[in-house]
């Protein structure tokens, strides 16, 4: 008697849950996964920032460190904008900034990265030593964005 009233119940269960599906599914929440790894948002820059930073972006091979390389950037062009220094004291500020977060993972890694990051700033400072203007610093925010852009791509 018990199995023939197990039997009963699970066929009563089945029929009711085949009635209230649609209802029992509105009730489940959707799960949205969460991104694999950090989201970083990068405005686009103009094409000319585009192929300026690109030769830069392109040493870096390892998708892992153009990762770390595009949030170390980005977050530079955000910082520099409130630097109150001079040229050489904002290539100090980015190479021991890396130092610091990198120790010496890229240390020699990535054949003429330095060099270009060091272009970058004087294209837009030139080679003499000076305080900083408010122009040079954002178009220096602007140069490293783009930099971030490229190495997210």
């Amino acid at each position: 008697m018990k199995s023939s009233t197990t039997r009963t119940v699970l066929g009563l269960l089945i029929i009711l849950i085949g009635l209230f599906l649609p209802q029992i599914q509105e009730r489940i929440p959707d799960l949205i996964p969460s991104p694999v790894g950090p989201v970083v948002e990068i405005q686009e820059p103009t094409q000319e920032i585009k192929e300026k930073t690109l030769k830069v972006a392109e040493l870096v091979t390892d998708s892992e460190d153009r990762l770390d390389l595009c949030i170390f950037n980005k977050s530079f062009s955000e910082r520099v904008l409130g630097y109150d220094a001079d040229v050489q004291q904002v290539n100090d500020i980015y190479t021991e900034s890396g130092k610091i977060l990198f120790k010496d993972s890229l240390k020699g890694k990535y054949d003429g990265y330095g060099s270009g990051v060091v272009s970058l700033i004087s294209d837009i400072t030139g080679n003499e030593n000076h305080q900083l203007t408010q122009g040079e610093k954002r178009q220096i925010s602007e140069v490293f964005s783009g930099l971030a852009w490229n190495l997210s791509k």
